[in-house]
């Protein structure tokens, strides 16, 4: 079972580093909570960190103000070392400081993420299960100095995530339609752009209808992601 350090950023807790925590992990407004934030923008369950198929993922709980990782809105994410949460005013940062500090720390979490670090994402090893501490994690200072936030704020800063294994072949053909569906209204949208050779910069332009089909897809997007985290 994976175990991870939060690190509290900025916000009322601010300073504040909960170490050896073991999933499932909820964080939130209520005394009930393993990170309970002092902050009325942040719900009283405001989201979740649980392990499932060898992946550290946060599920926001439909939160009031929403959750964002690396500055971007999200419903569900794999959780990658480096990410930074925003709940409310409060900034959380995924980590210790020693991890951190490591080359190629931005990996996906899994259960040996903490002990063996390579520069590929890593996936579930053989492990002895880690019992989840049954009070508190005690506060530690953060050092500021031995680390500092990524000035990337994709919300993949490590390239793509890799696709989910272990499908069963109806959800392999159902993944495929989808990602087909949608390499084809990409591809027939960047088919009809046209080239302005008289600008300074050659730009690529559209016109309106094939703008608005790529509005169209972002929502779709929007509607299928909406459907994953709510069934």
């Amino acid at each position: 079972m994976a175990k991870l350090t939060i690190q509290i950023l900025e916000g009322a807790e601010r300073g504040r580093v909960y170490d050896d925590l073991a999933p499932p992990i909820t964080i939130g407004r209520e005394e009930e909570n393993r990170i309970q934030l002092n902050d009325d923008r942040v719900s009283r369950f405001h989201l979740k960190i649980q392990e499932e198929a060898g992946r550290i993922i946060l599920t926001d709980l439909g939160s009031t103000n929403g959750t964002r990782v690396n500055g971007h809105p999200v419903q569900m994410r794999v959780l990658q070392l480096g990410d930074q949460i925003s709940v409310g005013r409060s900034l959380l940062l995924v980590g210790s400081t020693e991890e951190l500090n490591r080359p190629s720390s931005a990996v996906i979490l899994s259960d040996d993420a903490f002990d063996n670090i390579p520069t590929h994402p890593l996936t579930m090893g053989p492990g002895e299960p880690v019992e989840a501490p049954l009070s508190q994690p005690e506060s530690v200072p953060f050092n500021s100095d031995s680390w500092q936030p990524p000035e990337n704020k994709s919300l993949f800063p490590s390239g793509p995530p890799i696709l989910p294994e272990g499908l069963r072949m109806g959800q392999s053909a159902q993944l495929t339609d989808l990602l087909a569906y949608l390499h084809r209204e990409l591809s027939e949208v960047l088919e009809a752009g046209v080239e302005d050779r008289h600008a300074g910069t050659r730009p690529m332009q559209l016109d309106r209808a094939d703008w608005q089909r790529l509005q169209l897809l972002q929502m779709q997007l929007g509607h299928y992601m909406r459907q994953i985290t709510e069934p």
